[in-house]
């Protein structure tokens, strides 16, 4: 046999043992030949695929279709409904922190709270813009802060010293005032951070700026992002922040935020079930005599101490225990109280309930 003869028989035999048996699988070969078109004339190439049966079909190549699966998050509607409303708390919060500093009145809106990537914000948002990275530990999660150029200019104004009047937004952003919208941002998601309980003190660092949403580094293309639009309004100057948060780096945020409010109404069912099934007072037992005994219990002594006390002697006390008096109902602990004087009496505060 020829040698061009035996490689093409052993390319043939190749092909056929690779047949798929039974696994479910789609493989995409080179078009095996063309299919006429519907119109006539012209004529489409087709594709060979194999389907779910291990079966093998032609299929006209406009029919095939390329997906990308991952692009959704996957938290539940209502974690998400649960963050919009507890991000809206936190921005409206951040307004009364903002207008302390700039000692001038500052409103800001949540006004928007959706799922989008970085191509749908490149488009909704054109260039120039003013974009200041950030990352938040410790979820490494990096997201983007971006200051409308009007407003941007108009805080720095008020932070020089101005009145805050809108200027004009069609000159740059100098090096000056981008240094003082860094300072700004510091503040915001300082704030931010601290508005959310985590088992991990969150803080945020500054990354850099950017001038175009097509030039964002920030994660692959098929990452996913919390778009936040904020309405702010400042002096006669009225604008947007738009904030990018990415889905997976705060994902753990929005769970402990569920799970902290699932864990709090549960202990609301529990205590409104406990107020039900209480039992009203008896009015017999109000001239009824308690004992109440104030102590500090656990306090340790030697035995060959305690065998040589007498009048006169002092036993140390740590300072903390002045606030840590166990305040006793017929000798079982219910308070926890702070020792004090009241009208020259020795007297206990109670400061807390001992649950048992």
């Amino acid at each position: 046999m020829p040698k061009d003869d035996f490689q093409q028989a052993d390319i043939r035999l190749f092909r056929d043992r690779t047949s798929p048996l039974t696994a479910t699988q789609v493989f995409a070969t080179e078009p095996s030949g063309t299919v006429p078109h519907a119109e006539g004339g012209a004529h489409e190439e087709s594709v060979v695929y194999y389907g779910h049966g291990g079966g093998k079909r032609d299929l006209p190549a406009g029919k095939i279709r390329s997906f990308t699966v991952g692009k959704h998050t996957a938290l539940s509607s209502n974690e998400v409904h649960r963050f919009k409303n507890q991000n809206a708390v936190v921005v409206r919060a951040l307004a009364a922190r903002l207008a302390l500093f700039l000692r001038m009145e500052l409103t800001l809106e949540q006004t928007n709270l959706e799922v989008m990537d970085l191509n749908k914000f490149s488009k909704m948002f054109e260039a120039p813009r003013h974009m200041i990275l950030f990352k938040i530990h410790p979820l490494e999660a990096i997201g983007v802060l971006d200051i409308s150029k009007p407003l941007g200019l108009t805080i720095a104004d008020r932070m020089l010293g101005g009145k805050a009047f809108a200027v004009n937004p069609d000159r740059p952003i100098r090096e000056v005032e981008t240094a003082l919208l860094d300072q700004i941002t510091q503040i915001i998601l300082r704030e931010w951070c601290r508005s959310w309980k985590f088992e991990d003190p969150l803080r945020a660092t500054l990354l850099g700026h950017e001038m175009n949403p097509q030039f964002l580094q920030i994660g692959s293309t098929e990452e996913t992002y919390y778009h936040v639009s904020i309405d702010a309004s400042l002096g006669d100057c009225m604008d947007q922040i738009q904030m990018l948060l990415p889905v997976r780096g705060i994902d753990p945020i929005i769970r402990h935020l569920s799970l902290a409010t699932s864990i709090t109404e549960a202990e609301d069912e529990t205590e409104e079930h406990e107020e039900y099934v209480r039992q009203p007072w008896n009015p017999a037992f109000a001239k009824v005599n308690v004992r109440v005994t104030a102590q500090w219990p656990d306090i340790p002594v030697l035995t060959r101490d305690m065998l040589t006390l007498k009048e006169g002697d002092i036993i140390p006390l740590e300072p903390e225990r002045l606030s840590r008096v166990e305040i006793c109902l017929e000798g079982k602990p219910k308070y926890i109280g702070r020792l004090g004087s009241l009208d020259q009496k020795c007297a206990v505060q109670i400061v807390q309930t001992i649950n048992s």
